[in-house]
């Protein structure tokens, strides 16, 4: 199997207490592979309902962008998302609302598959 369809685990959080608005990781996430691009595979549950959004900045400009179209999350439920990132990038995520953090898992995936 090609490396590049190996995860990389890049983030694992379970039962943390957040804020709304505030960036969820110490630090932001960075693609390891030195390819063009690569996915970054995000699993997030919250205990209270809320906006789940990326921060992605590139150059010093940051962008703010919300999974699931933009419409809250039910608590206690779990939902998957994929980001594209590319070389240069750096990822963060912030939750619309004060909240326990049931799990946030994050993989890097080097292929586009």
């Amino acid at each position: 199997m090609s490396a590049l369809l190996i995860p990389i685990p890049k983030a694992n959080l379970h039962n943390t207490a957040i804020l709304a608005s505030t960036d969820i990781l110490a630090t932001a996430l960075a693609p390891l592979y030195g390819r063009e691009c690569s996915i970054f595979r995000v699993m997030v549950a919250m205990d209270a309902g809320g906006i789940f959004r990326a921060t992605v900045t590139k150059a010093t400009v940051m962008v703010t962008v919300g999974f699931n179209t933009g419409v809250s999350l039910a608590s206690n439920s779990v939902y998957t998302f994929d980001l594209l990132v590319h070389s240069g990038d750096t990822v963060n995520f912030q939750y619309s609302a004060n909240a326990t953090l049931l799990l946030l898992r994050v993989q890097e995936i080097g292929a586009s598959i």
